[in-house]
């Protein structure tokens, strides 16, 4: 089963805050939290960056990936 984590890009940001992405290893890209649907609405993880990619840690580690994990699956992906 391919490994997923969530990513904060520097660029996803609007007035109300970061937006996360998830990434999913061996699959180019990410996908934006944004939200679909009439009743979804866009993931918020903090005002600054360092909040957001706090964040970004946190929910990481509670499905069991490391940041070093995290960045391998990332960079893979950015690779391909």
């Amino acid at each position: 089963m391919k490994r997923k984590c969530f990513y904060i890009p520097v660029e996803q940001f609007d007035e109300n805050g970061y937006i996360p992405s998830v990434v999913t290893e061996g699959e180019p890209g990410h996908s934006p939290m944004r939200g679909k649907g009439e009743c979804a609405a866009p993931w918020y993880w903090g005002k600054t960056y360092e909040e957001a990619q706090a964040r970004c840690t946190a929910e990481n580690e509670a499905m069991g990936i490391s940041f070093e994990d995290a960045l391998e699956i990332v960079l893979g992906s950015m690779a391909l």
